[in-house]
């Protein structure tokens, strides 16, 4: 038995392809490393971003909005289908009546899909300040499809942190880690997180991570 290959997997360690087997391990490793730097910001910025969504919906649509029937559409009604089952299941029927248990429950995928365009009529034409209050802090006056695309494309990348893909390969191909880096954080600014964010920062380990995978010629 080949330890390495047979353990890991030829098909895993093939997202390393070009290096020796010992060296697609020392790569294998130091992406286990670079994900684990990205769990602070990517956890923080998705309780950040449904808290601020539910802050600011709540003023506008009701208190009460997670259990209005109208704002599941598209994709979310099969997130909220999910969801009560899992908490009918695993927290008892009490539960069902908590705002905060279905806050906490929701997937990511849920709060980004909020900014699709199927919400249009349901809530952004008829309250277009929720965008502005939701990110109020920033400048640019950009579209709903522009929230969706950034918001989408961290949710994307937090999948691939948290499901063990290859964020080197993420790096090289997609977007410069170092840039989606700072990006969450000025989405996480623009929603008014500054004092929060000078605490992550402090448990943030992502700039000495990112500096160690330069320093062995693995980031480039």
């Amino acid at each position: 038995m080949d330890e390495i290959k047979d353990l890991l997997s030829e098909k895993r360690l093939a997202k390393y392809k070009g290096n020796s087997t010992e060296d697609a391990l020392k790569h294998h490793l130091y992406n286990s490393e670079l994900a684990e730097s990205f769990y602070q910001s990517l956890s923080y910025f998705e309780i950040i971003l449904r808290n601020k969504i539910d802050f600011v919906f709540s003023k506008y649509l009701g208190k009460d909005w997670i259990f209005d029937n109208q704002y599941y559409v598209g994709k979310n009604k099969k997130h909220y289908e999910d969801a009560f089952k899992r908490i009918e299941r695993e927290k008892g029927v009490t539960a069902l009546s908590k705002k905060d248990t279905f806050i906490s429950e929701f997937p990511f995928g849920f709060w980004s899909f909020l900014f699709s365009d199927e919400y249009n009529d349901v809530i952004w034409k008829k309250h277009p300040q929720i965008l502005k209050e939701i990110f109020e802090y920033e400048k640019s006056k950009l579209p709903l499809s522009k929230y969706y695309r950034d918001i989408n494309k961290i949710r994307i990348f937090r999948n691939k942190v948290f499901h063990y893909g290859s964020l080197i390969a993420f790096h090289y191909n997609d977007t410069h880690l170092g840039v989606l880096h700072n990006f969450m954080y000025n989405i996480m600014k623009n929603m008014g997180a500054n004092k929060i964010l000078k605490s992550i920062k402090n448990i943030d380990n992502f700039n000495a991570t990112y500096k160690k995978g330069k320093e062995l010629q693995i980031l480039k």
